[in-house]
């Protein structure tokens, strides 16, 4: 599936989506240590937030990484991204991010594999030697645990499609 970054796909996002907010800069925690700072986020075709991009800074010395966006919580309040459980060795263990990368089902496999210890409850089996991946195989990356942000994705793909009607 082709992704995007968020600001590519709906320029206008911090104003009309996050009311006047932008989740790039929140800091990022991995339990109490920061980990690094929100670059931007990737967007599948359809308007659905799937990654955020982390510069991972002197934790993982000038590393970008992806991190689905299941895997986390946000405080709005101190403007931070926690991830419960993440440890230093899966960041230097992930796949790197570079703004020219070519996103594939190979790269998306390696960073699912690295964050599966940190999912909870039921879990699928990876899916290998298919050339198709669905996110909702495997829910509990992809799927938003926070209302606002589900708010946010909504009013994304509204604002998206009328657009779209109206340019296209």
């Amino acid at each position: 599936m082709v992704l995007y970054k968020l600001n590519e796909y709906y320029p206008d996002y911090k104003d009309e989506i996050f009311d006047g907010h932008d989740i790039k800069n929140f800091d990022v925690y991995a339990d109490d240590d920061k980990v690094g700072s929100v670059q931007n986020m990737m967007l599948d075709e359809t308007g659905h937030f799937r990654y955020f991009i982390v510069d991972t800074g002197f934790w993982v010395f000038g590393k970008k990484v992806l991190l689905p966006v299941g895997l986390v919580r946000i405080d709005y309040d101190d403007k931070r991204v926690c991830v419960p459980g993440l440890t230093k060795q899966q960041i230097e263990d992930l796949p790197e991010f570079s703004e020219d990368l070519s996103i594939d089902k190979d790269y998306e496999d390696r960073v699912r594999g690295i964050y599966r210890p940190l999912t909870t409850g039921p879990m699928s089996s990876p899916v290998i030697g298919t050339l198709t991946y669905d996110y909702q195989q495997e829910p509990y990356f992809y799927n938003l645990n926070d209302p606002r942000f589900r708010t946010y994705e909504e009013r994304l793909g509204t604002r998206r499609n009328h657009y779209r009607a109206n340019v296209l």
